[in-house]
């Protein structure tokens, strides 16, 4: 178990590497040259860091692309190690029951209605909001993907949904549907699985005492 949890481990960060391109070739394409030039620029009256700077060269887009896909893999996991977690579950039960709710007067002014609402909402609304920006995480994702990795041999993206309803699947980039069903999924299958893992860890060190 526990060298298939480090195998699990090792894959997450080889995947992450991988999944990690097609953002550096987002932010590519969206500046140029622009990005890297004023960045340096800035960078350039910095001393010492003006050298590493130097150093770095084209990859301010790799670093930009790093930040980029750690934030939308952050937002996209987060859910899953949350409900996950006993004590955060457990937590967020006893709040939820225990939270008291502000009764909303006809006479009340509606910067208070709307204050009392969003209080009365807590702490549920957290998780909930968290659920809604994860889909808006997901489906900047998938356009991320599908800009980088073509879902058509045409490389043309608008040619994808006629491609589709007229089931000429030839057409297809079967390839770059895979890579881009790596990118989107492959991080969270692995914390899943690493997750699992390690509750079948402790059950099974909880069943040997």
């Amino acid at each position: 178990m526990r060298l298939l949890y480090w195998g699990l481990v090792c894959a997450a960060f080889y995947f992450a590497y991988l999944n990690i391109q097609p953002y550096e070739k987002i932010i590519g394409i969206l500046s140029g040259k622009t990005v890297n030039s004023a960045f340096l620029q800035i960078i350039s009256i910095i001393p010492i860091v003006n050298g590493i700077a130097a150093i770095l060269g084209k990859g301010v887009t790799w670093i930009l692309g790093t930040v980029l896909w750690g934030i939308i893999q952050i937002i996209e996991v987060l859910p899953l190690v949350l409900y996950n977690n006993e004590s955060f579950i457990k937590a967020a039960i006893a709040s939820a029951d225990s939270h008291s709710k502000y009764k909303i007067k006809d006479d009340d002014d509606p910067t208070l209605k709307m204050l009392k609402r969003v209080y009365n909402a807590l702490p549920t609304s957290v998780i909930s909001n968290l659920e809604t920006l994860k889909i808006f995480t997901y489906t900047i994702d998938f356009l991320i993907c599908i800009t980088v990795y073509s879902p058509v041999k045409s490389g043309k993206f608008s040619d994808f949904f006629f491609v589709l309803t007229t089931g000429q699947w030839g057409k297809l980039d079967w390839v770059n549907l895979l890579l881009a069903g790596v990118t989107l999924f492959a991080i969270e299958v692995i914390v899943s699985l690493i997750i699992w893992v390690g509750k079948l860890a402790y059950a099974m060190k909880e069943a040997s005492r």
